[in-house]
């Protein structure tokens, strides 16, 4: 089973705005380079904004946040990856009050005939809490020490490729819930997408795990 993560409806209407903000900034500079007041395309692109952040908004508030069944593929068009289980680890030095979570990625290039490499994929853990945490270095290191080194998440793929690897995060000893959340692309442009994941305040698909 897969879903697909990217919203082209999304993509082509920042694409839009961002051809009619790029389009009225030349004319507002261009006014203002030659002496003239820069008028109705001054306020054409201060609405053109307004506009596209109340869009934005108005999307990322009506969106859930949902749970994916594991071995589900999220795909980010043909970039796909799962969450195939999660597991604690024993106690191996870590910070007190904390253990260790190894969580089993797949990753797959769903394409026909292209390689692929993906935009900065990263994978993070969103506790009960609300925080989000990111993999622990020294835990990832004391884990590959024991079972050899994990393929980065970037790794480029050729057609049909797929590995699988693991991450392991740090979490607090009495966690027992958590998420596991993938995302795909570059935070800074993702978080003014409309309908993407990472765009502010927007739900996302996430992987439930138990971590006892």
């Amino acid at each position: 089973m897969q879903i697909q993560a990217v919203n082209d409806a999304g993509n082509l209407v920042f694409f839009l705005f961002l051809l009619a903000s790029v389009t009225l900034t030349v004319i507002v500079v261009y006014r203002k380079l030659r002496g003239r007041q820069i008028g109705k395309p001054g306020i054409a692109l201060v609405a053109c904004l307004c506009a596209y952040m109340a869009i934005l908004l108005a999307v990322s508030f009506g969106s859930k946040t949902g749970p994916l069944a594991l071995g589900t593929d999220k795909c980010f068009d043909d970039w796909c990856a799962s969450v195939l289980g999660a597991r604690s680890l024993p106690a191996a030095g870590g910070s007190p009050g904390t253990k260790a979570v190894a969580v089993t990625l797949r990753i797959s290039n769903r394409a026909r005939w292209a390689a692929f490499r993906p935009s900065q994929p990263r994978v993070t853990l969103a506790l009960a809490s609300g925080e989000s945490i990111p993999p622990s270095n020294p835990a990832q290191r004391e884990f590959e020490k024991q079972v050899g080194p994990q393929e980065d998440l970037a790794k480029r793929l050729v057609a049909g490729e797929s590995f699988q690897t693991v991450s392991v995060f740090e979490v607090p000893a009495a966690t027992r819930q958590a998420s596991v959340v993938l995302l795909e692309g570059p935070s800074i442009v993702t978080r003014f997408l409309v309908g993407d994941e990472n765009s502010f305040f927007h739900g996302k698909m996430v992987y439930p795990i138990t971590v006892e």
